[in-house]
């Protein structure tokens, strides 16, 4: 039987240590069916094989962005862009919401995402005073890159009944002027003061923005995701019927918020793992703490400056443990989004209780972000064998806030990729996005680098080598999911989803890591971008 498409005079870097490079690839029914020298693949051609001359080209595996919200970004991408590299001053943000609200019908929310107050040149968060002017009478959300405080006009906080007597919800925070009156600034859990008055999206309209976001994927090689937070019946809905329909654009990996989903999924005994290579069921994970760029991530030693904040802890160590017993007595995999070393502290105490109370076979529980570590919690995480999914790029889009925000104690393992691969522990790599753009090449170049926007290098010690941030984003991407059979190597017998890029990255010089270009993105053998 002849191959449906082989790909000959390439540099094909299979990320399989049993034959790490190649010249070609055949591949046959959506699968790899041999990796070799032209003349050996050639041989599997016959006269219906379509041949892609590669021209010397670099050849990876499809790219795995392991957390991200893919949903979020859909949706960022029609909501007011507030990121830095297009509203660098407190006035272009307020200009853009303006241009929003004389568009927008009456009433209506106007909704924007990704300013960073540190690199703003007010160096301030903005504040409903700032939004009035321009919002009229649209209520008005503008949500941080990170995604853990957002700032709201007065009349949000009108429809939401928010005072200067409204306490400060479990979990969250008002932040108030010197006066005590709400600035409209709301920190982690007191975002659902507002946000719970937003019309929900429908189905159709996630699969909209699932879509939109599934095209900028392909376009940067990226072929699987992790979506990092499935709350509701309609975003499962959504996923499921673009899959049904075979329009999902990326292998999906489904992150199940507890609070919301672990009756249901209790209730009915689903598990991780339930689903195929394009959608399956992923761990069932919480939120611990913030961000360290906006100072709620949940330190064991309070912010330089600061003298009574620790940051915010969304749940007790009590509450913590009842719902990772509950998670291991089910078998699936757990997760939690810990980025200061006091969360990442009690989310591995959870863990191990958790694991001792219902042991697994092979857990592969994860710490999503793990920001912020110190040696005591390295040698937890190596003992019980847990994952930690980081986003490397953070360091050049956020490290500058972090250098401010933290020591250089902290910092020295901060995101620490050196110290987790010396200890045997499995690094994925990721992006976060809409947290900060997916890009993979910058998550590439910041893993080795450690560079920052500003060109300093935060932690510089914790950078490693191009193969082990290549692994990051392929191998150790599929190990994260329990896919390491079908993906993450480009290996006979796996799933042949294969990307082309215009330079080998082991021959460009790590500050230019990110001027990597994709070409051509394959998934199941089958072409779905080309440049």
């Amino acid at each position: 039987m002849a191959a449906d498409v082989v790909l000959i005079n390439g540099n094909v870097l299979t990320m399989d240590q049993a034959r790490p490079r190649a010249q070609a690839i055949a591949v046959w029914r959506g699968r790899i069916l041999l990796v070799g020298d032209n003349d050996a693949v050639r041989a599997e051609a016959g006269p219906a094989t379509r041949v892609i001359d590669l021209g010397g080209k670099t050849v990876l595996p499809g790219l795995n962005d392991n957390h991200c919200h893919p949903m979020g970004y859909g949706f960022a991408l029609e909501a007011v862009d507030a990121s830095p590299s297009v509203a660098a001053k407190l006035a272009d943000i307020l200009e853009r919401f303006r241009q929003a609200a004389s568009s927008a019908a009456p009433g209506a929310w106007l909704r924007g995402r990704g300013y960073d107050d540190t690199r703003l040149d007010v160096r301030r968060h903005p504040t409903r005073w700032d939004l009035d002017p321009v919002t009229g009478d649209h209520p008005a959300i503008l949500t941080r890159t990170c995604g853990h405080m957002s700032v709201v006009n007065s009349k949000a906080l009108q429809l939401a009944g928010i005072t200067r007597d409204t306490p400060d919800p479990e979990g969250g925070r008002i932040v108030r002027d010197e006066h005590g009156e709400p600035t409209g600034l709301l920190q982690e859990r007191a975002q659902e003061l507002v946000r719970r008055l937003i019309p929900e999206p429908t189905v159709e309209d996630i699969k909209r923005a699932l879509v939109a976001a599934g095209k900028q994927f392909l376009a940067m090689g990226i072929t699987s995701v992790a979506e990092a937070g499935i709350s509701k019946p309609e975003e499962l809905r959504a996923y499921q019927e673009l899959r049904r329909e075979e329009t999902l654009p990326v292998r999906t990996y489904l992150m199940m918020l507890i609070d919301d989903t672990l009756e249901p999924i209790e209730r009915l005994g689903l598990c991780t793992g339930l689903g195929d290579e394009w959608l399956r069921i992923g761990p069932l994970k919480l939120l611990q703490d913030g961000s360290g760029g906006g100072r709620t991530a949940l330190m064991s030693v309070p912010y330089p400056g600061e003298p009574d904040n620790y940051g915010i802890a969304v749940y007790s160590q009590e509450q913590l443990d009842e719902a990772f017993l509950r998670v291991a007595k089910l078998g699936c995999q757990g997760a939690a989004h810990a980025i200061g070393d006091r969360a990442i502290d009690m989310i591995l105490t959870a863990f191990e209780r958790a694991l001792a109370a219902y042991p697994q076979p092979d857990p592969r529980w994860r710490i999503e972000h793990c920001g912020l570590l110190r040696p005591d919690l390295l040698d937890r995480m190596q003992r019980l064998n847990v994952l930690a999914v980081p986003q490397p790029s953070f360091v050049y889009y956020l490290g500058d806030s972090y250098l401010r925000n933290f020591t250089e104690e902290q910092l020295a393992l901060s995101y620490p990729c050196r110290a987790w691969l010396d200890r045997g522990i499995v690094a994925i790599g990721s992006s976060d996005t809409p947290v900060v753009p997916a890009h993979p090449w910058v998550n590439i170049r910041s893993a080795v680098t450690r560079l920052t926007q500003d060109g300093q290098r935060m932690g510089p010690e914790q950078g490693v080598s191009v193969g082990e941030a290549l692994r990051m984003f392929t191998v150790n991407g599929a190990y994260g999911s329990f896919e390491e059979r079908i993906k993450g190597s480009i290996t006979p017998g796996k799933l042949a989803d294969l990307i082309v890029i215009d330079r080998d990255p082991h021959q460009v010089a790590p500050e230019e890591l990110h001027a990597i270009r994709n070409e051509l993105t394959m998934i199941d053998g089958k072409v779905v971008y080309e440049a």
